[in-house]
């Protein structure tokens, strides 16, 4: 249980979790748009491992970042984070069965 209470201190900013919604117009082109699911709060660290992969990822440049937050159904790759003026491409949801309530997201970032 202190584990836990320890976890949810940590969570010292604020993430909006966006979902894509396709949509096609008259000339079946793509109008969708992301919307908001929810926002909530999250930690957010730089991933300080140089040149990490996610298993069958190509090679990427850029920023890339751990953000861990609570566990809900709406996480999983069809997801985007916005985060102060970054947005947040999800790679990679991490589930441990040890700390159940929460999830460990791996993104790349890029200036919103």
């Amino acid at each position: 249980m202190a584990m836990a209470a320890e976890q949810v201190g940590a969570l010292d900013e604020r993430v909006t979790i966006e979902r894509w919604q396709p949509a096609r117009d008259a000339a079946a082109d793509d109008v969708g748009a992301w919307l908001v699911v929810e926002t909530v709060f999250a930690h957010v660290s730089r991933d300080g491992a140089p040149g990490r992969q996610l298993q069958g990822e190509a090679a990427r440049s850029g920023r890339r970042w751990q953000v861990v937050l609570r566990d809900s159904d709406d996480l999983s790759l069809d997801v985007r984070l916005r985060w102060r003026d970054q947005i947040l491409a999800v790679r990679g949801v991490d589930r441990d069965a040890r700390r159940r309530d929460f999830a460990t997201l791996w993104c790349d970032g890029r200036p919103a």
